[in-house]
């Protein structure tokens, strides 16, 4: 049975203690979240069992945060502290810094950057690109991270973008060449783009397809975005001041799927792209399976149009049909008649007038 990692959440913000608490177990069975609105609360817990980390908010009910860490620390010495707070950067980070932290957060809260810092502060993803499916040595990333490095920044040269950047498929910023700062591309941005690059890859599942070849364009007043899937794990981000320097829409395309196919290549040595299809994905080089050949009425009415028939075998054709459809009165199972719901107690009793 594999580990399973505790995480004390302690915040008084009930509704910010659930999300917090359902987005750790939402990264897997190996997480149990556990939520409490104050510190005394929190050492109880720390009592009755094992924490392996704990999210604590400066600012408590009772005893305050940097009180509980001191106090959590002599209970549990190893756990691993994250600390979030409202308050000023340079305030958290000089609390973090007193206390030892091993992360700090402003809220509001960035989720994917903390999950991130999670799972690596508890040694469980050590790769920039995160886990990945096969172990790989430190030389052969540091030698793919660089060449995808490469092609980012070609991409972002040729175009004359402000940033050319890869993100995950929670909206985490990977690697990136040039400027993208908070205020231009903020968090929630890079997460709904996210979310638009997973509707894709659900569809092709649905689909049973292939990963879908798209290119995303907003233009706004100040800024474009180019935004193109890699895979179901990562896409790519192109964002400009100005017009992209292109000649046309097709030519800019050209250019980001270049560098879309060659960070697929370098993804491939790493082992990556063997999730790049849907795992019930039906193959496309196999022939479909013979059925019985027994048309439907449907099927009937399709060759009706499409060749002429006699007027004897039309006319026999819809006397079929009107047959069929003479079998009993269509049944909708979601809908009462008067009389089930008369019976039910759901109308008036005509005995009662």
């Amino acid at each position: 049975m594999s580990k399973r990692y505790h995480i004390l959440i302690i915040e008084d913000h009930r509704e910010l203690a659930r999300v917090l608490r359902t987005s750790i177990e939402a990264l897997g069975e190996h997480f149990v979240a556990f939520d409490v609105p104050s510190g005394e609360e929190a050492l109880l817990e720390a009592f009755r069992r094992h924490i392996d980390l704990a999210i604590v908010d400066m600012r408590l009910p009772g005893m305050d945060g940097i009180e509980l860490i001191r106090r959590l620390r002599q209970q549990e010495p190893g756990v691993k502290i994250f600390l979030i707070s409202g308050q000023e950067e340079s305030k958290i980070r000089a609390a973090a810094e007193r206390v030892q932290a091993d992360g700090w957060f402003r809220k509001p809260l960035e989720l994917a950057d903390l999950l991130d810092a999670m799972e690596r502060s508890l040694g469980l993803v050590k790769s920039v690109l995160g886990r990945m499916p096969s172990p790989i040595s430190n030389a052969e990333e540091e030698k793919a991270v660089g060449r995808m490095s490469d092609l980012l920044a070609d991409l972002r040269e040729a175009t004359q973008a402000r940033a050319a950047v890869l993100i995950n498929d929670v909206g985490r910023v990977v690697l990136q060449a040039g400027s993208l700062d908070q205020q231009t591309m903020p968090q929630k941005a890079l997460m709904t783009l996210a979310s638009l690059h997973t509707t894709g890859v659900r569809l092709a599942k649905a689909l049973q397809a292939q990963q879908p070849r798209a290119l995303f364009v907003f233009r706004f007043d100040n800024i474009e975005v180019y935004f193109a899937t890699i895979n179901p794990q990562y896409a790519l981000l192109l964002v400009c001041s100005a017009p992209c320097q292109h000649a046309t829409l097709d030519a800019l395309d050209s250019q980001i799927q270049a560098t879309v196919k060659g960070l697929q290549r370098v993804m491939e040595k790493l082992g990556i792209a063997a999730a790049s299809l849907p795992a019930d994905a039906a193959s496309h080089d196999e022939p479909p399976a013979e059925e019985e050949d027994t048309p439907s009425t449907g099927d009937n009415f399709l060759a009706l149009l499409e060749q002429e028939l006699p007027q004897s075998e039309a006319e026999a054709f819809w006397d079929a049909l009107s047959e069929s459809q003479q079998d009993g009165p269509a049944v909708d199972p979601d809908v009462l008649t008067y009389e089930q719901a008369r019976r039910l107690g759901l109308a008036p009793n005509e005995d009662n007038g």
